[in-house]
C-alpha cells in the first residue's frame, strides 16, 4: 500500500520524470538516501513501470486527436481475440480501453488530418475483425493533460 510519502514521490515524478533525487528529495521533505530508496522499492513494485518522455504530437505533424468507439457484432472469445490481437499491431491507436455502455472499446488515435483518417477509418478500422459499428468524435481542443494518476497529497 502507498504511504503519503510515496505518493509525494511519485507525484514529483509525474510532473517531471528526469528530476534528480536530491530534487525530488528536497521537493518532498526526505533526504536523498530514503527519497532513492523509496523510488527503488516503487520501480521493483512495478508501481513506475517505467520513464517516458511528454512528446507532443502536434509537432511531429499529428495535428488530429481522434476517439472512436467501436461496437463488436459478438463478443464471443474468438471475436474479442482476434479484434484485440490486430488492435495491437495497429501504430496509429495510442490506446485502447475497453469499456461500459453502447460500444465495447474507445481508441485512441493521432492522425495527421481529416483525409488521413478518412483512408484509416474505411482502410484500416472497418476492415478490423469483428467490426459492427464505429462512430468517431474528434478532439477541437483539450482543457487537461496531466499524467499525475494520484489524488494530491
Amino acid at each position: 500500500m502507498l504511504d503519503k510519502m510515496d505518493k509525494k514521490i511519485l507525484n514529483a515524478l509525474a510532473r517531471n520524470g528526469r528530476a534528480s533525487i536530491e530534487v525530488i528529495a528536497d521537493s518532498v521533505g526526505l533526504s536523498p538516501t530514503p527519497t532513492r530508496k523509496r523510488v527503488k522499492q516503487l520501480e521493483d513494485a512495478g508501481v513506475i513501470k517505467g520513464y517516458l518522455a511528454d512528446i507532443d504530437p502536434e509537432k511531429c505533424g499529428l495535428e488530429m486527436a481522434i476517439y472512436v468507439f467501436v461496437k463488436l457484432q459478438s463478443r464471443d472469445r474468438k471475436t474479442i481475440a482476434e479484434f484485440e490481437q490486430r488492435i495491437m499491431e495497429l501504430d496509429e491507436v495510442q490506446r485502447c480501453d475497453l469499456i461500459t455502455g453502447g460500444h465495447d472499446y474507445i481508441l485512441t488515435l493521432r492522425l495527421p488530418d481529416m483525409k488521413d483518417y478518412n483512408g484509416y477509418l474505411r482502410e484500416t478500422l472497418a476492415e478490423l475483425p469483428g467490426v459492427f459499428g464505429i462512430e468517431t468524435s474528434v478532439v477541437i481542443g483539450n482543457v487537461k493533460n496531466t499524467h499525475q494518476v494520484l489524488t494530491a497529497v
